[in-house]
């Protein structure tokens, strides 16, 4: 399955030291979520973002025996700082510009090309999924603790567990759905949301035997 060979460079990264994670590249004070109105899953804090990214990867499915159905079996991703894009027409669309770039790549690229190519070179992390701190399956996982200004700082990363969710009103069948996590573990951000997605889904069915699929995707990430 498509890991960008991740997991094993995180685990062969130098030891780490406690300290506080590092600021955003720009500044988020003015940089706000556009969630969709009528809808009380997704709830816009009041404070600023401490980050906000642009998520480029896949999404990772497995054939259900007992359903024919597409299950998720959690993502990876990597993730460029778009704060300083907040100021600029190219930041409401930089999801479908992002998509489109990391798409265009052949299969087993890695998507750390994609940020330049939409006017977001820093690498703030990476995102993928670990076993979930309350011993019961896997959770989301964000985390910066081996890229840029949080190399040496153990404490940037967050867990998650989900809070809130809503499907994506342009196209429910391609788009996976808009979420609100909450903190598990970590001192990253309390809160983190996934909105303005493209693409990520799987088939509506499969046949059993089917073999493991990814399905590309991109996202906005506000880290709270």
């Amino acid at each position: 399955m498509f890991s960008f060979q991740l997991l094993s460079a995180l685990s062969s990264a130098a030891l780490l030291v406690a300290a506080a994670p590092s600021p955003r590249v720009c500044s988020t004070t003015p940089t706000v979520m556009d969630l969709p109105s009528g809808q009380t899953q997704l709830v816009s804090p009041t404070t600023a973002p401490l980050y906000v990214a642009i998520g480029v990867g896949v999404q990772n499915y497995t054939c259900s025996a007992s359903t024919l159905k597409y299950t998720s079996t959690g993502a990876v991703a990597s993730l460029f700082d778009i704060s300083c894009l907040d100021t600029v027409p190219a930041f409401k669309t930089v999801q479908t510009a992002a998509f489109n770039a990391w798409n265009a790549l052949p299969a087993g690229a890695s998507p750390n090309s994609v940020g330049a190519k939409v006017g977001a070179p820093a690498l703030l992390g990476f995102h993928y999924f670990v076993p979930s701190p309350t011993g019961t399956g896997i959770s989301p996982k964000w985390d910066f603790t081996s890229t840029g200004a949080n190399v040496g700082s153990a404490n940037a990363f967050v867990i998650g567990t989900k809070v809130g969710d809503i499907t994506d009103s342009t196209n429910t069948a391609v788009n996976v759905d808009w979420l609100a996590l909450n903190n598990l573990e970590g001192s990253l951000a309390s809160q983190v949301f996934r909105i303005d997605t493209v693409n990520g889904q799987p088939p509506s069915s499969c046949v059993a035997g089917s073999a493991d699929i990814s399905i590309k995707y991109a996202a906005k990430y506000f880290l709270y």
